[in-house]
């Protein structure tokens, strides 16, 4: 009897918060004032990844694209899957480390007509750190990998693992779209992967304010 209690209360909690935090950003990010670096062509498919300590803030400038994002299948992923939805994405819960994974044919099969989204070092860390299985979703959907550097000018950070971030109301934020990887076969992975971080890294760089 507990036990289910306590399921139906997780439910209820994981509904209002789905809500609440999806409103929270849809306000706060009428304020944001965002600067977009990099050439994307709305008509182009592609694999976009960006560190998870960035989420809130992309959450809002790409919203109601319905794109794709790999989310955990855990109770934290489902904090991040409810608003998520709500403000137009389409959240597939997995993760992308298990070849055969339900969550990897998923993706595969939305990214015949959507874009797709991954937090590389997420759900748990390390944070910056990009794990397999990213090139690996790349290699079988045939998207390029695009990466995506955020900065944001003011801003609250958590006390997590990643150290999430939330911009202050009416801050600036850089957006800076990487060039695209693309992986034809699975030689090129260690290849593309090694010139992928690299400039991820400049990029990162270049995309920071001055402080």
């Amino acid at each position: 009897m507990a036990k289910n209690s306590f399921g139906i209360f997780n439910k209820i909690i994981f509904f209002t918060e789905k809500y609440v935090a999806a409103a929270f950003i849809c306000i706060a990010g009428l304020t944001w004032r965002y600067k977009i670096h990099g050439e994307i062509r709305p008509a182009d498919r592609n694999l976009y990844i960006f560190w998870h300590r960035n989420i809130i803030p992309l959450a809002w400038n790409r919203s109601f694209e319905k794109i794709a994002i790999m989310i955990s299948s855990s109770k934290d992923g489902e904090l991040i899957s409810g608003p998520v939805s709500v403000l137009g994405y389409i959240p597939v819960r997995g993760s992308a480390t298990r070849g055969g994974s339900k969550a990897l044919r998923a993706m595969k099969k939305l990214a015949e007509t959507n874009n797709l989204a991954v937090t590389p070092d997420g759900p748990k860390g390390p944070a910056y750190q990009i794990k397999d299985g990213t090139w690996f979703l790349a290699y079988i959907t045939g998207l390029p990998v695009v990466t995506v550097a955020v900065d944001c000018e003011k801003e609250w950070t958590f006390n997590s693992w990643d150290k999430l971030r939330l911009p202050k109301p009416f801050s600036k934020i850089n957006i800076r779209y990487g060039k695209p990887v693309y992986i034809k076969n699975k030689e090129e992975i260690p290849l593309k992967k090694e010139i992928t971080i690299a400039e991820f890294k400049k990029s990162e760089e270049k995309n920071k304010f001055k402080k």
